[in-house]
């Protein structure tokens, strides 16, 4: 019996077989979802069996880096006509889009957008990203607001507006813009809307409205940009960051007026937070000593963009220290605004064996410049955490020698402690 033979023609047939071209579906999508959308469609190439497998991706991703487009309109065009080409020719079902374009010039005002936009709501789709730099310019089409398989949006340089009959994305567990206007108080309505709504970032988000978020879903928040008026209430957001900005035009501090101790007191569950740009000096109301109805013992990291010399700002920050006793990491972004009450012995005045850092292991002192108030609150910290191992401190060079001797002498409750001058 030819053994050798039969083992030979067993290599041959297997040598024979087209696995690539006999790939499963679901095996196929999979492949061409990880290859720039360029490629994907150049598998059609591979064999009959792939000719039209690029055109029932269920997820396209059309990204400018991936092509030559440079400055000349004519290569802009050519992305352009590529993306209309591959939804053009589509079949079957696009569950996920993304568009990552960088220059201006890329698409008109709304025009591309509104009709593509139109075609995802049509075919199922869960996740639609669209960052490009037109500059809140572009309101979103009426037909986003009807994708009701939408799980995941990220929309940048657009004009939010609700229209008057939408109920809601059931599904959504996150959302996100960037660069954008907001009418009245569409974004609270559109979270109320949300029942499953996990995690909402505002990224640079410009309203002359009053903008009033509450909901008992969210578990991530970030808020940057300019308001009338904002308030927050979210009690089981686990980390939290709001960074206010002001119009600091032709009308002295305009901008935001922000219900910071109405957001603090709604905190349950709230584990790092962060206070950033004008977020204390737009605060209507202050934290007031003993106002908060409980300890945030699940608060660990606080980052917080600080007036140290400002009473207003100190006090809140104080209030804010005595209400986490479990906090590890502290980092404050040094500044001085030069307005408001001023103080200079605020921190010298409270109790340094009061336990206000029993747990702190770690804090960081950004653009420390030596004043009396920063260096009370550097002197208060250093003897009232018995557990501090680091104290980190940027002066960029603003510190004279005699000044840094000063630091380097001052007394530790922590053994461990160890002050890093950057």
């Amino acid at each position: 019996m030819d053994r050798g033979g039969s083992r030979k023609k067993r290599h041959k047939s297997f040598a024979n077989v087209d696995i690539i071209s006999n790939l499963p579906d679901v095996i196929k999508d999979k492949i061409l979802c990880c290859l720039p959308i360029k490629e994907a469609v150049r598998t059609c190439l591979l064999s009959r069996k792939w000719r039209y497998t690029w055109a029932s991706m269920t997820e396209l991703t059309f990204r400018e880096d991936d092509f030559d487009v440079g400055i000349e309109e004519g290569e802009s065009n050519n992305f352009i006509y590529f993306i209309i080409m591959v939804l053009s020719l589509h079949n079957g079902p696009i569950l996920k889009f993304e568009l990552n374009a960088r220059r201006v010039h890329l698409l008109s005002p709304g025009g591309h957008i509104h009709r593509w936009m139109l075609m995802l709501s049509r075919n199922g789709v869960k996740d639609i990203q669209i960052r490009t730099k037109i500059w809140r310019n572009y309101k979103i089409p009426s037909s986003f607001f009807s994708c009701e398989e939408l799980e995941y949006a990220c929309l940048q340089g657009c004009i939010f507006q609700l229209p008057p009959l939408f109920t809601g994305f059931k599904r959504i567990h996150t959302l996100h813009f960037i660069d954008f206007c907001a009418a009245e108080n569409n974004i609270g309505e559109l979270v109320a809307s949300c029942p499953n709504l996990e995690k909402l970032i505002l990224s640079r988000l410009l309203s002359f409205a009053d903008i009033s978020i509450h909901s008992t879903k969210l578990k991530m928040l970030r808020v940057d940009g300019m308001f009338k008026h904002l308030s927050l209430v979210t009690p089981h957001v686990s980390s939290a960051a709001i960074s206010l900005q002001v119009n600091t035009g032709y009308v002295p501090r305009a901008g935001c007026n922000f219900n910071l101790s109405q957001f603090i007191g709604s905190l349950l569950d709230i584990e790092n937070i962060s206070l950033l740009g004008h977020a204390f000096e737009c605060a209507a109301h202050g934290i007031l000593p003993g106002k908060l109805p409980r300890l945030l013992n699940r608060l660990t990291e606080i980052t917080l963009e600080i007036d140290l010399g400002n009473l207003k700002e100190a006090n809140a920050a104080h209030c804010l220290f005595q209400v986490a006793p479990n906090l590890r990491r502290v980092e404050l972004q040094l500044i001085y605004r030069g307005y408001g009450t001023p103080t200079s012995d605020f921190w010298d005045s409270i109790d340094h064996h009061a336990g206000l850092f029993n747990n702190l292991e770690t804090v960081v002192l950004n653009n420390f410049a030596g004043s009396s108030a920063e260096s009370g609150f550097l002197k208060l910290l250093l003897e009232d955490a018995p557990v501090l191992r680091i104290a980190q401190i940027k002066d960029n060079n603003k510190l004279d020698k005699e000044s840094l001797k000063r630091l380097l002498k001052m007394r530790r409750a922590s053994k461990d402690a160890e002050v890093i001058l950057l």
